[in-house]
């Protein structure tokens, strides 16, 4: 019976280590992504392919429990807004690391120096959450053209902002790890930042224009719409 149970565990685990085997199967990663792509050097940012994005979450669970080791979308530094384009379509929103001219929400920041700013040694923004005045003051946030900052009360009276997933000096953002569309890239920053730099709100209605031109009244509208107007 013993030489039965010994020679079934040597053929679950021939090297009689299970942790040795599964280190010996997974490969070493050295990049993101599937295809183990280079991670960039210096300035960089989450590059996010409105057209590709389904909706998912997944970006959304990797950056909640990679920070504070929960599943909440409440506490993702990037968020998925859902839209009737008019068909359903999602678009993702996450802080693109704003050039120093372009950095609304540290220019509007009025404590000296800003709580909310980018850190050139890191290259990601960073908060100084001791000094932070929290959603009662918010400027950040209002400053910001996507509205990228978030507050979660009471746990984090002060702003949620993408920090590349970095710790000990390397950057290793989980959403682009994770996203099942490739529509998360961690790259140099390659197309103007301005396309970026707007809300969600104005990012759907670009995909509409593009993908569906005629004019809502041209295409089939939702029945709680054909509703309303009967009933208005």
């Amino acid at each position: 019976m013993e030489d039965k149970e010994e020679s079934m565990a040597a053929r679950k685990n021939p090297e009689g280590s299970a942790e040795k085997t599964i280190q010996e199967v997974t490969p070493v990663k050295k990049g993101w992504g599937v295809e183990d792509l280079p991670f960039p050097k210096g300035v960089a940012y989450i590059q996010a392919r409105w057209d590709l994005c389904i909706g998912c979450g997944t970006c959304e669970a990797a950056c909640s429990m990679y920070h504070y080791g929960v599943l909440n979308r409440e506490l993702s530094r990037i968020r998925i807004y859902r839209y009737l384009t008019p068909v359903p379509k999602s678009v993702q929103n996450v802080c693109v690391q704003c050039s120093e001219k372009e950095r609304e929400c540290q220019k509007a920041c009025p404590q000296d120096p800003p709580c909310i700013y980018y850190d050139e040694k890191a290259y990601h923004m960073k908060v100084d959450t001791d000094r932070c005045l929290g959603s009662d003051c918010a400027l950040c946030r209002d400053a910001c053209p996507a509205n990228v900052p978030r507050f979660y009360l009471p746990e984090h009276d002060y702003p949620l902002i993408c920090d590349l997933c970095e710790r000990n000096g390397e950057r290793r953002p989980q959403c682009a790890e994770v996203c099942p569309t490739y529509c998360l890239e961690f790259l140099h920053p390659l197309f103007p930042q301005h396309l970026q730099r707007i809300h969600p709100d104005e990012k759907a209605e670009c995909i509409s224009k593009r993908l569906y031109p005629l004019p809502k009244d041209k295409i089939q509208r939702p029945p709680e719409e054909i509703w309303e107007d009967w009933n208005g």
